[in-house]
């Protein structure tokens, strides 16, 4: 007696998975939905920079930063959840706590820069500018940009530095600290 292969389709679509499961002539259908979100579901954040807010974390791309903020001396503290709206979503450029690591967590391998953090965190950032510190306006003049304590040529273009794994970014705005920071201690998994 021979009998028929038995055959198996699995078809996922919108959150429901059906089965079909065809041998010796019967065929069952069954229905599943499930609640649980994709990875890459979209939410209602908008789109920054071509930067999505998304329902979970990414790891194709998955580097960190430390980014230093100097406003006349004193340290200013980059904040936590910068990029993180709470039970919703998470851009792929966000802080957790208010250390200063910049979390890049990115479904694609691309560049991302600095003025592109200042945009998810919705304050302002250019040459002359830093929150609402001109440089032209303060005692000093000045606004400047260091990575790894090497410092950005004045001619060049602060919003498009690239933010690269293990990066020390130091912003001296006005009088500048003691000392300008050129490397970070990243905790141990970072």
């Amino acid at each position: 007696m021979t009998t028929k292969p038995k055959k198996c389709f699995m078809y996922i679509e919108m959150g429901i998975l059906f089965a079909t499961i065809v041998g010796l002539g019967m065929t069952w259908n069954t229905a599943l939905i499930y609640s649980t979100p994709s990875p890459t579901t979209r939410t209602s954040a908008p789109v920054i920079d071509d930067i999505s807010c998304d329902s979970m974390e990414h790891l194709n791309m998955h580097i960190h930063a430390h980014l230093d903020i100097f406003i006349n001396g004193s340290s200013y503290p980059v904040p936590s959840d910068v990029g993180r709206i709470p039970d919703q979503c998470i851009y792929w450029m966000h802080t957790h706590d208010d250390n200063g690591v910049i979390h890049i967590e990115s479904p694609e391998d691309r560049n991302f820069t600095l003025g592109e953090f200042f945009d998810i965190w919705g304050q302002n950032f250019s040459n002359s500018q830093i929150f609402d510190n001109r440089a032209e306006e303060s005692d000093n003049g000045t606004l400047i940009v260091y990575v790894n304590g090497k410092k950005v040529s004045a001619g060049s273009d602060y919003t498009r530095i690239p933010v690269k794994a293990h990066h020390e970014i130091a912003i001296v705005y006005g009088s500048p600290p003691d000392s300008i920071p050129s490397t970070y201690a990243f905790p141990e998994g970072l």
